[in-house]
């Protein structure tokens, strides 16, 4: 059985939560960390990793972006095993996490859908093929309206795949500040907020006279659980090191 801290017991963490149980015996939480501690829930429930003095396996982050280095440190402290899948990092917190992962094993992914990871590895296949052949890359992400950073870490991800693949590629946010015509080394970004939309992410390769897309659908926020709780049982057993959804695959 392995045993999970929840950092952050948003929508995500508490459906983390809610999957773990639904396992029966595979997973148990053995705590949640919050800011704003719950009292519907049937584990205890700290306001920092810090006070956690009982046993456990792995912390799964589910928090954002400012809580994250001081998870960081505080995972270190007690050698614990860590999954990180908040987005919009800056890079103070990036580079912790790759000094703490010589220390304990941490698993960092943007996205922990398996099938955004395949389509990852799709986008890039394709830029490979179409890029010299004169089609323009956009991508366009939708997110519901509660969603505070654009545009998503997944977007930005599937973004950088392309441009290492195809070893070129300028980002451009927004059009709207300038009239002249799309540069060939551009690639759109595009961020849509509305409504309850889970998670929705297209790459759009358009060429002379053809287009195509490749998009992933998110129906559930239980696909994210599903990866985190994957991801936590990899690194549980792993040595220090940073691993990733290629771990998975």
């Amino acid at each position: 059985m392995i045993k999970i801290i929840v950092h952050g017991l948003g929508r995500l963490g508490r459906s983390v939560c809610t999957l773990a149980e639904a396992y029966g015996n595979e997973y148990k939480i053995a705590a949640g960390i919050d800011i704003s501690p719950a009292t519907d829930l049937a584990f205890p429930i700290y306001t920092d990793l810090a006070n956690f003095t009982d046993v456990a396996d792995v912390v799964v982050d589910c928090s954002t972006a400012p809580a994250v280095s001081g998870l960081v440190a505080r995972a270190v402290a007690k050698k614990l095993p860590l999954v990180i899948c908040t987005t919009a990092l800056d890079d103070g917190t990036i580079t912790d996490i790759h000094a703490a992962a010589g220390v304990i094993p941490i698993f960092l992914s943007a996205n922990m859908s398996m099938g955004i990871h395949i389509m990852s590895r799709l986008s890039q296949m394709a830029a490979k093929a179409l890029s010299s052949a004169g089609f323009d890359i956009e991508i366009i992400e939708k997110h519901h309206n509660g969603k505070v950073d654009a545009p998503s870490g997944t977007a930005n991800m599937l973004a950088a795949g392309i441009i290492e693949t195809i070893d070129a590629g300028r980002l451009v946010y927004d059009r709207s500040g300038y009239r002249k015509k799309r540069e060939a080394t551009e690639i759109g970004m595009h961020a849509i907020r509305g409504g309850s939309i889970v998670g929705e992410h297209t790459v759009l390769f358009a060429g002379p006279g053809e287009t195509i897309e490749i998009t992933h659908n998110a129906g559930s926020r239980e696909i994210y659980a599903q990866g985190i709780l994957r991801a936590a049982k990899l690194v549980a057993t792993k040595p220090a090191g940073l691993y990733g959804m290629d771990d998975l695959l």
